[in-house]
């Protein structure tokens, strides 16, 4: 069960943050008052404290708000404090060079991964359909960096990591518990997850574990890509290259 929340002019006013995201970068009072079925005057009085604050901000042109300078700069500071960076950037490069592939690193969040860094080649611009998602979120059930750590998990803690209630992005994605720990396990024999076209269509990816060198989970590595850059027949090939990433990252923290 949820805790109730002790200040819950905070918990208001944090609902209102996590409003914004990279789909949704400007939101007008209105917007906000029907995501949070809030009233309008409470909603604007939250964002003129936040406003004044630094943590978001008014267009220049609009009466829409965006997240401010001050989310930039704590944005910052957590990445900073992410020890682990130096360890696996360098490896995220080499490797969507070597693959000719966008590289992802996420950990998990609750019921989503949440990615943390990107590499891409540099032929991503003509060969490989370009978004990039840094902080941006997605389902455990439908990626393969979601996949890839459930590998790591017993049922019971699997499900904690899994929506109740999922959305269908494509006809491939996965609805039932029993069909995705089926592909679970067939993923942990092969030692890799594969999300086969179940978040976005013509789109494969190929996840695995990252572990520190007390074999505990830090996130998941995935290379991704148009279906006919990451073909099937690429499959183990690319897998055998994350797996060898992924040990380089266990060795270097």
């Amino acid at each position: 069960m949820e805790k109730e929340p002790k200040v819950k002019s905070l918990q208001k006013a944090l609902d209102v943050l996590s409003c914004f995201s990279s789909k949704k970068p400007k939101l007008g009072v209105s917007e906000i008052a029907r995501m949070l079925d809030l009233n309008k005057s409470n909603v604007h009085n939250i964002l003129s404290t936040l406003e004044s604050a630094g943590y978001v901000r008014k267009g220049a042109l609009t009466d829409k708000y965006l997240l401010g300078n001050k989310i930039l700069e704590l944005s910052y500071t957590v990445m900073s404090s992410y020890k682990y960076t130096n360890a696996i950037l360098p490896e995220m490069e080499a490797l969507s060079k070597k693959l000719n592939a966008i590289v992802y690193f996420a950990i998990p969040h609750g019921t989503y991964v949440l990615y943390l860094f990107a590499s891409y080649p540099s032929s991503f611009a003509t060969n490989i359909p370009y978004r990039s998602i840094m902080g941006e979120t997605a389902p455990f059930y439908c990626t393969s960096l979601g996949k890839a750590m459930l590998m790591t998990m017993d049922k019971t803690e699997m499900e904690e990591h899994l929506n109740d209630q999922r959305i269908q992005f494509t006809p491939n994605t996965f609805m039932d518990n029993d069909s995705l720990f089926a592909d679970i396990e067939e993923s942990r024999k092969r030692g890799y997850a594969i999300d086969e076209m179940e978040l976005e269509m013509n789109v494969r990816s190929v996840g695995v574990p990252v572990k520190d060198r007390n074999g505990k989970l830090i996130g998941a590595l995935s290379a991704s890509g148009p279906g006919n850059v990451i073909t099937v027949e690429k499959v183990p090939e690319i897998a055998q290259e994350l797996l060898t990433a992924a040990f380089q990252i266990r060795e270097r923290i």
